[in-house]
């Protein structure tokens, strides 16, 4: 973990590929746990009714729990952010946090898996309540820090998307590895001994990463730490903050609660078995990542803030196709979500390259009224929105499955999500609409008449 030695890009040289892919690589370990947690936990331990497999805990516990969580790993995020901004250490402020977090992380994952009780019970939701606490907890600890290095790795726009794009591109492939191989390792060994497996590949990723967190900014001794409330309300309190703030609270959340919604599509709409859920993720995942050429190109081009509104109209638009899988006229429902679901990838793609090149443009914006550098804060709020969202995903799928239906005589439930998917969208374009600020420090000090 040491921090001495040259830094090409503090001289004025561009970042290499090394460096990037390097940085990159705690992206990977993030989308594969979420998307296989996201993906099987709730079909886990609450299966449906006709399918012969094991409930481990009751549906309405699942959503208390599950919404929860996120909730307390949303609260912290801020905080996380405030301590890791204010954190001296010869390491500096990012690196400790994410070198002690990663194992944590890697052991909360597999414990998820093995719930001491063989059948429905409440020691297994205080068990589960108990693992996920640490799984959030460790979660916030590594991704802030390693968040907030990406402003710091580059000032140059150009860069800060580059980084991002590669980002999308590593994520992609835990999000694969994750969504493709979880489902046919699950078949041949077992809920537990797949997330061993995929667990390790995501232990060591995260380790590699340190070697590519490189931070140009560290406190002077002398500088004050203001009060962390005093911080929050100064950030919330600006207009700016509050838009990008809402509409990643109700457009980030479709993406999770897609990764819920596809097993119970693939048993109970398409009549298929679990294993081909991987199929339908992983289509979705290859999608994503075949998309980045695409918006990296795109961003060189258009502002930010324009093409993400465009991308949010896309997704509404193709959660929308999503509702009416299995009841199209052409192919075989597996082939007709086979058809939709790029659809809604390809915007997501987007929605993942893009969001992070705004929150470097927000930093940028906050060192210009207030003269300090708060990625980590700003990653923080992002962190907080966000996840209040997974949050309220919990709370939706319970909500509509149990209102709708979600058996195979009446998988109701399952096409209504995707409604709710894109209502999620269209509430969250009308957020963003106030937002302004500029692709590049000068162009947001112009604009905001800074």
């Amino acid at each position: 973990m040491d921090n001495d030695g040259p830094r090409p890009h503090q001289a004025g040289k561009a970042l290499s590929m090394r460096e990037i892919i390097l940085y990159n690589l705690a992206g990977l370990t993030f989308n594969l746990f979420d998307t296989i947690l996201y993906a099987w936990l709730p079909y886990f331990y609450i299966p449906p009714a006709d399918s012969n497999l094991t409930r481990y805990i009751p549906l309405a516990a699942l959503g208390v729990i599950l919404a929860g969580g996120r909730i307390l790993d949303a609260v912290t995020d801020p905080l996380m952010g405030y301590l890791s901004d204010h954190t001296r250490s010869r390491w500096g402020r990012r690196k400790p946090y994410i070198f002690i977090s990663n194992p944590i992380l890697f052991i909360s994952f597999i414990l998820v898996w093995n719930p001491p009780v063989p059948g429905e019970s409440l020691t297994n939701a205080v068990f589960l309540g108990a693992v996920l606490f640490f799984y959030y907890i460790s979660y916030t600890g590594m991704l802030i820090p390693w968040f907030a290095v990406l402003p710091e790795m580059s000032p140059k726009n150009d860069e800060r998307v580059k980084i991002a794009s590669v980002g999308v591109a590593i994520g992609v492939l835990g999000a694969l590895i994750g969504g493709g191989l979880s489902g046919p390792l699950m078949g041949s060994f077992g809920m537990f001994r797949m997330a061993l497996m995929l667990g390790l590949v995501g232990l060591v990723a995260g380790q590699l990463t340190l070697y590519g967190v490189h931070e140009r900014h560290r406190l002077n001794p002398d500088e004050e730490t203001p009060p962390f409330l005093t911080v929050m309300r100064e950030m919330f309190a600006d207009r700016q903050v509050l838009s990008f703030s809402a509409m990643i609270m109700f457009v980030q959340l479709t993406y999770q609660l897609m990764l819920m919604n596809v097993p119970y599509l693939t048993t109970l709409i398409l009549g298929r078995s679990e294993g081909d859920a991987s199929i339908l993720m992983g289509e979705v995942i290859l999608s994503t990542a075949a998309s980045v050429p695409l918006w990296y190109r795109l961003l060189g081009r258009y502002p930010k803030r324009t093409l993400f509104r465009a991308i949010i109209v896309w997704m509404a638009a193709g959660f929308g196709l999503s509702f009416f899988i299995g009841k199209l006229p052409f192919f075989s429902p597996f082939m007709q979500a086979m058809i939709v679901f790029p659809l809604v990838a390809v915007p997501i793609g987007g929605m993942f390259i893009t969001v992070l090149g705004l929150i470097a443009d927000i930093t940028d914006y906050d060192e210009l009224k207030s003269g300090r550098r708060r990625e980590a804060m700003y990653y923080g709020i992002y962190g907080i929105v966000r996840k209040t969202g997974w949050a309220l995903c919990s709370l939706i799928l319970v909500g509509v499955y149990s209102a709708f239906g979600y058996s195979a005589e009446n998988p109701t439930g399952v096409r209504a999500v995707w409604l709710v998917c894109g209502l999620s969208c269209v509430v969250g374009l009308a957020a963003f609409v106030p937002f302004r600020l500029g692709d590049s420090k000068a162009e947001t000090k112009t604009i905001m008449g800074l």
